[in-house]
């Protein structure tokens, strides 16, 4: 059973809390206005785009089983030469922060089609499929401890405008997590996912990630296109990532114009995703694609 329990409230989060109180209109304001308070840096040293030609969809595929977010799919793209990854993160019934990319579907988890929110102590203590170890976020957590040159991209699916409040709170929540831990460190390997501008302002107020990825989930005009690369410019956000049914040599040439390297999810055959490359994207997210398959 994992650490975090429902409702778990430590001195950090209290003052994490107490600070975003106070200073979310003021951040707001500035966001709005343009300041320079939000051009931040999008990568660190450690960290550098180009050094990733693939993401391990859901941690990676095992076997013809995907969306997995298990342990094992960490440790088996990890030991396949994988070091950088996307995770799925949703609530269970009890409030917990779980591995899981939504509850519509039981990955033998449950009898039946049928939609089916766990609590924390049913989710942890149903392996998935019958075999594979279902994860807490801090549970993922402190297994990135033990991995400090893997990152983890997270997919918290938070695609209105409308929810700056709620990446601020969950993002707060995710460092309460990883303080009570004992492994704050960790989200220095976190790169936040966003779908819109006021998801970067609410993650980049709380802590300097090493990078950003701007997820393009939905079709999108060519003028509202031309505005989110120009936005990942100015902020420095250096990757977006597009579903391969709205990619186009169009859209590539979009982001290519202002330095943005774009990656195709999600892509599972080797020769598509070469010829993706020859187009110009940067790589694919995959369930079982490794760098190691382009070498």
């Amino acid at each position: 059973m994992s650490r975090n329990t429902a409702g778990k409230k430590s001195g950090f989060g209290y003052s994490i809390r107490m600070f975003l109180l106070l200073a979310e209109l003021l951040a707001a304001a500035l966001f709005l206005w343009g300041n320079d308070v939000y051009s931040l840096s999008a990568t660190t040293p450690e960290f550098k785009w180009e050094n990733y030609k693939t993401i391990a969809h859901a941690l990676g595929g095992i076997g013809d089983k995907t969306y997995l977010n298990s342990k094992e799919s960490f440790l088996s793209s990890y030991q396949m030469g994988c070091r950088l990854f996307e995770v799925d993160l949703t609530r269970t019934s009890d409030g917990v922060w779980v591995c899981r990319h939504s509850w519509n579907q039981s990955l033998g988890q449950w009898e039946g089609d049928e939609k089916n929110v766990l609590s924390s102590q049913e989710f942890l203590s149903r392996p998935i499929y019958g075999k594979y170890t279902p994860m807490t976020f801090e549970d993922l957590l402190v297994l990135l401890s033990d991995y400090p040159d893997a990152f983890v991209m997270l997919d918290s699916k938070q695609y209105s405008v409308r929810n700056y409040q709620k990446t601020l709170e969950d993002y707060a929540d995710y460092m309460e997590l990883a303080q009570d831990a004992g492994v704050p460190e960790v989200m220095g390997q976190i790169i936040p996912e966003i779908y819109n501008q006021a998801m970067f302002a609410g993650t980049a107020l709380l802590y300097n990630f090493p990078g950003y990825i701007y997820s393009l989930w939905q079709e999108y005009s060519t003028d509202d296109l031309t505005e989110i690369a120009a936005f990942c410019k100015e902020k420095n956000i250096q990757a977006a990532t597009v579903y391969y049914k709205y990619w186009s040599e169009d859209v590539q040439k979009i982001f290519d114009k202002q330095g943005i390297r774009l990656y195709i999810y999600t892509v599972n055959d080797l020769k598509e995703s070469q010829d993706y490359m020859q187009e110009g994207a940067a790589g694919v997210c995959s369930d079982y694609l490794r760098d190691t398959d382009f070498e």
